[in-house]
């Protein structure tokens, strides 16, 4: 299971190395050997970010589900999850799978950096593609610095 935390463009494990990392000019997410482009889109009463895998085309996504964004709906190829803030007040998010069990928490620190605990095997990819997504949402104020 991994511990790390979105610092910038890198997720990090605990000893500071990165596992993943976004690339802002290229707009491409890379973990191991995955690389997957991806948008981002906001408006007056939706969210999304869309991905695409490079080499085989496999689709990714996360977007609000109503109004609101205390639950988020997520694909990632044919795997469905549901990204759930912890309340009314909180930024924690449990990212939970089809079958409902938990797989990560994500949780905000400082405004700027999201940390990440993952509870549960899931693909590499996938927990990279939605928790660098929840940056955006659930760390607004990292995003204003660029």
């Amino acid at each position: 299971m991994i511990t790390a935390t979105w610092r910038g463009d890198s997720l990090l494990s605990e000893t500071g190395a990165p596992l993943a990392v976004y690339d802002p000019g290229t707009g491409t997410l890379s973990a191991d050997d995955v690389s997957i482009e991806v948008k981002h889109s906001a408006g007056a009463m939706s969210w999304k970010v869309t991905g695409e895998v490079r080499d085989t085309g496999e689709k990714f996504s996360v977007r609000t589900r109503g109004i609101g964004v205390g639950t988020l709906t997520a694909r990632c190829g044919s795997r469905t999850y549901t990204l759930e803030r912890g309340g009314a007040f909180s930024k924690t998010r449990t990212l939970i799978d089809v079958s409902g069990a938990p797989c990560a928490t994500t949780s905000p620190k400082n405004g700027l950096d999201l940390a990440v605990t993952q509870t549960r095997d899931m693909p590499f990819a996938d927990l990279v593609f939605l928790t660098w997504a929840l940056t955006l949402i659930d760390t607004p104020a990292r995003r204003t610095l660029y």
